[in-house]
């Protein structure tokens, strides 16, 4: 009779100890809940981020196509005019140079150099136009290096994701091992409830 006695004690010590270890892994469990939700809400708000810094890289890089668009047009109108008014000018020089051998040729003269000095500010203009072209090529270089890091920002999203799907993995087996836990302590339970 002591025998059984001591035995029932020595099981219920165990069961004592099954049960500290299933509240430690319950504990455990709701920790790693805890830390998953978090983690969730941090992924959704550097995806969210992410997408804003993309559709705002979008956006400035459209804008600055249409100034590239727009500032090429106007070179394109300012080259024909400048082509059309050369050919007149040079249309009229001929004219008035058969007309008028003489005096004409002065008159030519300083009207050529009218022209010569609209084609200097032309040919400033072109230059200023290059320049601002030759800018918004660099603008869109730093776009470009920009979408580089968005992509690199993705796949440290990637990893994470896998980080993530571990986690998971994890916390189905420490379930499983709850599971198998409850069910010797079960077990236990009928052992000692047919002793009795």
């Amino acid at each position: 009779m002591i025998g059984k006695i001591k035995d029932l004690m020595n099981a219920k010590e165990q069961i004592d100890i099954i049960k500290n270890n299933l509240n430690y892994a319950t504990s455990s469990v709701a920790e790693l809940k805890e830390e998953v939700s978090s983690l969730k809400g941090q992924l959704s708000s550097t995806i969210e981020e992410i997408s804003h810094k993309n559709n705002e890289f979008f956006t400035n890089f459209n804008e600055n196509m249409e100034a590239i668009r727009s500032t090429s047009k106007e070179f394109e109108k300012e080259l024909f005019q400048f082509k059309l008014l050369k050919a007149q000018m040079q249309k009229k020089v001929m004219e008035k140079f058969e007309e008028e051998l003489g005096n004409e040729l002065k008159l030519q003269t300083e009207t050529l150099k009218t022209d010569a000095e609209a084609y200097n500010e032309l040919k400033e203009n072109i230059t200023g136009i290059s320049k601002q072209v030759n800018s918004l090529g660099n603008e869109i270089n730093k776009f470009i290096d920009i979408s580089k890091n968005i992509k690199k920002e993705d796949f440290e999203l990637t990893r994470f994701a896998h980080q993530l799907r571990e986690m998971d993995k994890e916390k189905l087996e420490l379930m499983r091992k709850i599971d198998t836990l409850e069910r010797l302590v079960s077990k236990i339970r009928r052992q000692e409830f047919i002793t009795r």
